[in-house]
């Protein structure tokens, strides 16, 4: 049987310097092309990176492009970075085809398992904006300290004649169903530096009804290192699942802007976050977020921000 070629591109995301932040697989997959769930899982496996997406052909620019997103064991309903690197390349295209001069803003949709994403490009800073999905819930059940201790056993260890600060628990939170991650503030960046992989992503028992189906659950750690001067919290992170660190986790970064801003915002008020994540692996990352609270309780809108550059592009074969 003959095979099959589609064109691919990969792309670092939330960074304008090749070989740094976290690098995204496209695959560009034609309206005439049919693709199985079992094809695009061994295609992300082939690649080995955090995440690859598959890019279906828009039908119109109402409809907007659809967008599958896997990792290398299974898909997920939302995910930052592909969804900005995604975003970059669409917009990169539509550039190419004659939409949008120096200086304009052009928009576009994605539609991914978690909902539709409003995308915005701004041609002269080259950053993506996407108003993300969001159904953010905190859990009950939080996170125990001696988990940690159990994971991250230098972080227990006493350093310059004193032990770290470490709290009692940790919260629990969902930014999508699917999509939950354990928030854990640390005192400084040293702490932050002992953070090490694991052998096995953390153990959580008792997620709330309706929100424990087949849930990936990662632990993001945060250092707060104060505001600019328009107000913004400057974050350093880092996000660990088991074996794997990744180096730019807009989906955490958002669920971590959200829960600081429910739990420390007021109704109405407009928060913002620059979160710098991936410097321990050499693949420093920029993550800008805008969480909008609503009048009343809870969370109107939140945007994601970043930029990306191409590093490579080819023909798979399928």
């Amino acid at each position: 049987m003959a095979s099959t070629y589609l064109d691919f591109v990969t792309v670092d995301v939330f960074t304008s310097k090749r070989y740094e932040g976290n690098p995204l697989a496209i695959v560009k997959v034609p309206k005439a092309c049919q693709l199985s769930q079992g094809e695009k899982q061994a295609i992300a496996r082939e690649f080995n990176l955090s995440e690859t997406t598959f890019l279906h052909e828009a039908v119109s620019e109402e409809d907007g492009w659809t967008v599958d997103i896997f990792i290398t064991t299974g898909e997920l309903p939302f995910a930052g970075h592909p969804t900005i690197g995604t975003g970059f390349h669409v917009f990169l295209s539509e550039i190419a085809r004659g939409r949008g001069t120096v200086g304009r803003k052009i928009e576009a949709k994605l539609k991914v398992k978690a909902g539709l994403i409003g995308l915005e490009y701004d041609i002269a800073t080259k950053v993506v904006r996407a108003a993300i999905p969001h159904d953010v819930h905190i859990h009950h059940v939080v996170w125990p300290c001696e988990e940690l201790k159990k994971m991250q056993p230098k972080l227990a260890e006493a350093r310059n004649g004193k032990h770290p600060v470490l709290k009692d628990h940790y919260p629990i939170v969902s930014v999508v169903k699917g999509l939950t991650f354990i928030l854990i503030e640390l005192e400084d960046e040293e702490m932050l530096g002992q953070i090490q992989t694991t052998a096995q992503g953390p153990w959580v028992d008792g997620l709330d009804e309706g929100w424990n189906d087949v849930s990936f659950v990662g632990s993001y750690f945060y250092v707060r290192l104060g505001e600019k001067g328009d107000g913004t919290s400057i974050l350093r992170t880092r996000m660990i699942e088991g074996t794997v660190e990744d180096p730019a986790t807009g989906s955490a970064a958002s669920d971590l802007a959200a829960y600081l801003s429910l739990t420390e915002g007021r109704p109405g008020e407009t928060l913002r976050y620059a979160i710098t994540q991936g410097v321990e692996m050499g693949r420093r990352s920029e993550i800008d977020i805008e969480v909008v609270l609503a009048e009343d309780s809870g969370i109107a809108n939140v945007y994601l921000e970043g930029t990306a550059v191409q590093v490579m592009e080819g023909r798979l074969a399928v």
